[in-house]
């Protein structure tokens, strides 16, 4: 199928004006939608990224002084690889950046492959470094992203990091970055060694090391958790490094400190400058009282920072949770509760859209006196929720209505558009399959979009979280689906 072309001039006024004029129409944001009423706020102002406005190509000093971080560069070499079917092999250049005449030669309106590019492929390099390593999980080192994880990107510079595992999947607690400048992933930080756990009476879960989880216990009011490598009886293995653990949406860079960070049970920050994680227990609290009974839900969302505030944000909305969010303020290490997140949330995907978080629960999960499907909308200035609410052919009884997480969701500025994904049975023959989908902000429309389907795109991983998304370097949108498997890129027409 020929890929529908739109407009590809991005006029984010008019956006921002359409959307000012939907919200006069059809009501005013509240602070909790009710199912009577129209809360339709504007669904906020696309920066060029689609994402963080600070994150504009590097001008934000990563340090607090003048130093911008180096923006995105092509390789100016000759050599533009091969292109074999639907999988390109890039030519670079004697520094080993992508050539630009290379990525010249990907077609448009199709997804290609990028030869070479799985995570797998740095785990002989692991083993190397880190002699007697094996990873105690079911998956190895592709579990770090296929276990319920998602990456923390940096649009303007092409690149991105992976944390994750947990559970039975893995038990690498390594950091890993990929550079679109070179198309390869390298190690940030290397995991913890293995061999120094021994005689560690691990159970059916690889996100909690059993020693600083007994250490908790027995002092509940220190501030050791069963989220990090503390243990008094092995001190090569007291590393206080995070173990791995699914990091959901949690993921995220922060492009004024220059650092990866996620609040995933604790809040946990990886310095770029210093090559070190620092741990935050929230509220001050001691690590041992943690429950999620007073609202502490950090398990299983996403963060975000917020650099008009200079916080990080953390939103507890998967998981069936629908508990308060929290911030963290990184001047004066405070924190503080934030609003109460709408049960919609629940098994939903977002995408930020300059100060505005936009939110697509997956249809079938609403109550059935509610409208369906909706954008649910979070200000980050004004802390007020609304809601717009999509025009669209769907059946409610051909809703997938079980648990899943499996929402695909991403902002795509020059179409002035998202690209969605969720379980639909068309045909009704109790199937469900994913299905690609087009959501309009503007005309508040959902259509299906087949068209981004084509070529080496392989379908939707089940727990691809936020591992798709638009890059303006290479106007392209951009697909991690699986650790042992190549990268996909999808050049916008």
């Amino acid at each position: 199928m020929t890929p529908v072309r739109l407009s590809r001039s991005p006029s984010p006024w008019n956006l921002f004006l359409s959307l000012a004029l939907a919200s006069t129409l059809l009501g005013c944001a509240s602070s909790g939608p009710a199912a009577s009423e129209d809360n339709t706020p504007d669904a906020g102002e696309p920066s060029a990224d689609g994402g963080n406005p600070s994150s504009d190509g590097g001008t934000s000093p990563p340090d607090g002084g003048t130093r911008p971080l180096p923006p995105f560069t092509w390789g100016q070499g000759t050599l533009t690889g091969t292109l074999v079917g639907d999988v390109w092999t890039p030519g670079r250049d004697s520094a080993g950046l992508v050539n630009e005449a290379s990525w010249a030669t990907v077609p448009k309106g199709r997804w290609i492959e990028v030869a070479g590019t799985p995570l797998t492929s740095l785990d002989a390099e692991v083993k190397a470094a880190l002699p007697g390593f094996r990873d105690l999980g079911s998956q190895g080192i592709a579990g770090v992203i296929n276990a319920y994880s998602g990456v923390a990107l940096d649009a303007p510079r092409a690149r991105w990091w992976a944390f994750g595992g947990g559970h039975a999947d893995s038990t690498n607690n390594g950091l890993y970055r990929f550079d679109m400048a070179q198309m390869r992933w390298s190690i940030e930080q290397l995991p913890d060694n293995s061999t120094h756990w021994a005689g560690v009476p691990w159970g059916n879960t690889y996100s909690a090391y059993p020693p600083a989880a007994e250490y908790a216990k027995a002092h509940p009011t220190s501030d050791v958790y069963s989220d990090e490598f503390f243990d008094p009886a092995r001190p090569a293995a007291s590393t206080g490094n995070p173990v791995a653990r699914h990091t959901y949406n949690g993921l995220v860079y922060n492009p004024d400190l220059d650092e990866v960070a996620f609040g995933v049970r604790r809040m946990w920050r990886y310095s770029l400058k210093t090559h070190t994680w620092k741990r935050h227990n929230p509220f001050n609290t001691p690590g041992a009282t943690y429950t999620g009974a007073t609202g502490y839900g950090g398990a299983a969302g996403w963060t975000y920072w917020d650099e008009k505030a200079g916080r990080y944000l953390f939103g507890p909305t998967e998981n069936y949770n629908a508990s308060r969010w929290w911030s963290f303020g990184t001047t004066d290490a405070s924190w503080k509760w934030e609003v109460v997140t709408p049960p919609a949330w629940s098994f939903a995907q977002m995408a930020r859209v300059g100060r505005t978080l936009v939110s697509f629960p997956a249809p079938g999960h609403e109550e059935a006196h509610v409208h369906f499907p909706r954008l649910i909308t979070y200000d980050l200035d004004t802390t007020r929720w609304g809601e717009l609410r999509l025009r669209n052919d769907l059946v409610r009884a051909r809703c997938y209505a079980a648990p899943f997480e499996g929402q695909v969701f991403a902002y795509v500025p020059p179409l002035e558009r998202y690209i969605a994904a969720f379980r639909y049975d068309r045909d009704g023959d109790g199937t469900f399959e994913y299905r690609t989908w087009m959501v309009d902000p503007v005309a508040l429309t959902l259509t299906e979009a087949p068209e981004y389907e084509v070529g080496a795109f392989g379908g939707w991983h089940e727990l691809v979280k936020n591992r798709f998304f638009y890059l303006a370097t290479h106007d392209a949108l951009v697909y991690v689906r699986k650790g042992e498997e190549n990268l996909r890129v999808f050049r916008l027409p």
